[in-house]
């Protein structure tokens, strides 16, 4: 096996006439892939190992509790793959003197788990911004329909059935010899089973279609939220106090807002991700070695960007819409602090 150099600039070498220069495209890995996304991974994965230690201290008799920690850990095993995925990138890593090629390495052990979870933190943002829609339709029923066994068969439904369309993947590709003939050397790189495109082809499908149902779901249930949250807000204003008891609790009010907010942050950050879906269906060119791969990989970036920003930020909005939250944080903080001092 030939010795050489197996940067990224001879890998991503390979557009007519594209649209963003190779030399500006490995820059922006470098921002993009690089710093940005580890930054944001690493920091994201311990605030996310916060929320499910608050969460766990809270315990799981609310239903909001069981999702909002089954977010918190898919959101984690969404961030983890990423992190892996920026060291991929990373030219100290790309140029070292291992035969790798090394975007396939990401794609296999970074991309598609990063997937699987991704699908399930959009489902889990479906479902809880759902169960919220419910809670201001039926306040009174609302946790008899929900219940919390009904959660967890639920969340675990979930875990159970986006793993489930993705595993084929896992069986179509593998790592092996992969002959480049750009730099004329056999390296190590994804290499297709029998079928193993067609079946790709149907897994990436499903992800990509339940991908753009979970987030229209979203954006759904959260429009659904805003106007009857608006309209159960006149009518507490101007109902007797008899009335007012049938309508949300205070606590119920700050649920929703809360859950709002995650929702929100979901919308925006997802949007770029949903648009670049489309595209992909749309540009046949529009791919990892098509026509314009330059541009698929910098939109890509910026929108693996915004979804880890998703997975990282849910911290901040519990932190300050949740009383709970903030008490158990802070008094858990405290006691660090104490122990570090003593």
């Amino acid at each position: 096996m030939a010795s050489g150099n197996y940067s990224h600039t001879l890998l991503f070498a390979q557009d007519k006439e594209p649209l963003i220069d190779d030399d500006v495209l490995n820059v922006l890995i470098i921002i993009f892939y690089v710093s940005a996304m580890g930054s944001v991974c690493f920091f994201g994965a311990i605030f996310n190992a916060i929320n499910i230690y608050v969460f766990f201290k809270q315990g799981f008799k609310d239903t909001v509790n069981i999702t909002l920690f089954s977010l918190a850990v898919s959101d984690m095993g969404a961030l983890v793959p990423l992190l892996w995925m920026s060291v991929c990138f990373n030219p100290l890593f790309a140029q070292s003197v291992l035969p790798v090629v090394y975007h396939d390495l990401a794609y296999i052990t970074s991309g598609w788990p990063h997937t699987i979870f991704a699908r399930i933190s959009s489902w889990i943002t479906a479902f809880v911004t759902f169960e919220r829609c419910l809670c201001i339709a039926l306040p009174l029923k609302v946790k008899t329909i929900i219940t919390p066994r009904r959660t967890i068969y639920v969340v675990v439904s979930i875990y159970i059935s986006v793993a489930a369309c993705v595993a084929p993947v896992f069986y179509s590709i593998r790592l092996g010899p992969k002959y480049i003939s750009e730099i004329n050397m056999t390296m190590i790189g994804v290499v297709y089973t029998s079928h193993g495109v067609m079946i790709e082809g149907i897994s990436l499908l499903i992800s990509s279609a339940s991908q753009l149902v979970s987030f229209f779901s979203v954006i759904m249930c959260t429009v659904i939220l805003v106007q009857n949250l608006l309209i159960k807000s006149k009518w507490r204003q101007s109902s007797s106090s008899a009335a007012k008891q049938e309508s949300l609790s205070n606590r119920d009010m700050k649920v929703v807002k809360m859950v709002l907010s995650i929702a929100v942050i979901f919308i925006v950050c997802f949007s770029p991700s949903a648009a670049n879906i489309f595209a992909m269906m749309s540009v046949t060119e529009y791919s990892i070695d098509g026509e314009y791969k330059n541009m698929f990989l910098f939109i890509w970036a910026i929108s693996f960007l915004l979804v880890v920003i998703n997975s990282a930020v849910n911290i901040f909005v519990y932190y300050y819409m949740s009383s709970k939250f903030k008490e158990i944080l802070d008094e858990t903080l405290n006691r660090m602090r104490g122990k570090c001092r003593a």
